[in-house]
């Protein structure tokens, strides 16, 4: 773009077409995910991955346990003889203690899983005053 000419010297000044330009407006994250930009998917992949690595353990954890209690009646033989008010241990760890561990362990998730969408919410909104 070219700029008025200096009469005594008969020079042209030289302007870029940019300085005129508006200067850059900051989108929000929220503003970012809706227009679904590299930023925004970013965000929602990184929400996705805490969410599904929060899964993984859940389920590895699960896992583990109810594999390692038949091996744990295995090789601790007297374990099935051992009883508790009557009834004999074995059916206590899988008859309380399973269903306590996987109570215990969907809470967790739970709270995991919301924690990390009230953090996603305040990075997404930070104005909100509900929150």
């Amino acid at each position: 773009m070219t700029g008025p000419t200096d009469p005594a010297t008969g020079r042209v000044r030289i302007t870029s077409p940019l300085s005129t330009a508006p200067a850059h407006v900051r989108s929000t994250v929220g503003q970012e995910i809706d227009e679904a930009t590299g930023v925004g998917e970013v965000y929602m992949r990184s929400l996705i991955r805490s969410q599904l690595r929060a899964a993984l353990t859940v389920a590895v954890t699960l896992l583990l346990t109810v594999v390692s209690l038949p091996l744990l009646f295995l090789f601790v033989p007297g374990l099935n003889d051992v009883r508790v008010l009557g009834v004999p241990v074995p059916w206590l760890i899988l008859g309380a203690g399973v269903y306590l561990g996987v109570i215990l362990q969907g809470w967790l998730y739970v709270r995991h899983a919301e924690r990390a969408e009230r953090l996603f919410t305040q990075l997404v909104e930070p104005n909100d005053p509900d929150r």
